[in-house]
């Protein structure tokens, strides 16, 4: 049976491209797992926008407060949350539709709106699908535990973590005893 590859740049996830990046969720570099490209993606369009404003292109205003918005968001998406993901895919989707409004109300062309939002949405929405199945897999290993063992499980990875643990030693998020 061939091995089933899809575009990064396509909304759908194979399976073969889940179960790697389940597997390699945290050896994956950067580059090539799908929250560290949603990541890099965004940091490279904040820097342009950054270098843009410096040069008075756009208004620096504007990117210093995008810069506050995403910047701390872009921390979450990176550790694995699903809020941040979806906030993140939120706020991208506003933002592009907002542009997409202004640029047709000024006269200009709205395609780059257009392009950066069929370019980035892909890839942050199969971060969501890999932070779902991932939590769909923390859940059952949880579950499918004794739970008469004296042993704590993250609760955001699903790895046990030894007894008296409060804290994940592979993640830092709280732990269920």
């Amino acid at each position: 049976m061939a091995q089933e590859t899809t575009s990064t740049w396509s909304w759908k996830v194979s399976p073969e491209d889940l179960k790697e990046q389940l597997e390699g969720y945290y050896t994956l570099k950067i580059t090539q797992s799908y929250r560290g490209i949603t990541v890099l993606l965004i940091s490279a369009l904040l820097t342009l926008s950054l270098v843009l404003g410096y040069f008075e292109v756009t208004s620096l205003e504007d990117v210093i407060y995008s810069l506050i918005l995403y910047i701390p968001l872009l921390v979450f998406v990176y550790r694995g949350h699903k809020w941040a993901i979806i906030a993140l895919f939120i706020l991208w989707t506003i933002e592009k539709i907002f542009t997409l409004i202004y640029s047709v109300e000024a006269g200009s062309s709205p395609i780059g709106s257009i392009i950066w939002f069929l370019i980035v949405a892909p890839v942050i929405y199969k971060a969501y699908v890999v932070e779902q199945e991932r939590s769909k897999v923390s859940l059952n290993i949880i579950s499918s535990k004794d739970s008469s063992a004296n042993s704590a499980f993250c609760s955001q990875c699903g790895k046990e973590v030894g007894g008296d643990a409060q804290f994940c030693k592979f993640c830092g998020n709280k732990t269920i005893n």
